[in-house]
């Protein structure tokens, strides 16, 4: 892993691709190596559908990440959000802005249920967030999580592979 590590770190919008249900963990367990010592606490933009799961609800609310509310409508199929939730999370996101959060968001706004075949559509929504901040864009490439737990219901939590970067 290539860190992002700097003595003095930018306030900065953190994008991911999204293989599994585990990338956030991922991220997270790898932060201090990414982002080093002196890294801004960050808050990462979820799906609200995660909420069902008790401990999801739980971590996810104590962490104050930001929910976004959209339909169950299937990976790899286009996204149909909650217009009150969208408002909702940009306000939301705005707050942990001001309050100095960095923000992590996973663009493809849905698990990829074929990683290896590439990205599913970018929606805008990290663009918009750097740009209304001003603040930069760091990639994240996620390799491997979808290998523990992944997108497609037949393989699932079937763990195939253990290589996670």
């Amino acid at each position: 892993m290539t860190p992002y590590v700097t003595e003095n770190p930018k306030p900065t919008i953190w994008v991911s691709n999204h293989v599994s249900m585990l990338d956030t963990f991922v991220f997270l367990a790898t932060d201090e190596e990414l982002r080093g010592k002196n890294r801004r606490p960050i808050k990462s933009i979820y799906w609200k559908g995660l909420d069902a799961n008790p401990i999801c609800k739980i971590l996810f609310n104590m962490a104050g990440f930001i929910p976004v509310d959209m339909e169950d409508n299937g990976n790899g199929n286009l996204n149909v959000y909650n217009r009150a939730s969208f408002k909702q999370m940009l306000k939301g996101t705005k707050q942990a802005i001001e309050d100095g959060f960095d923000i992590l968001i996973l663009p493809e706004g849905q698990l990829n249920p074929k990683p290896e075949s590439g990205l599913q559509p970018i929606l805008p929504g990290a663009y918009a967030l750097a740009k209304g901040s001003k603040r930069p864009i760091q990639m994240v490439g996620m390799y491997g999580n979808h290998k523990l737990w992944h997108a497609d219901d037949d393989i699932g939590t079937t763990v195939v592979a253990k290589d996670v970067k």
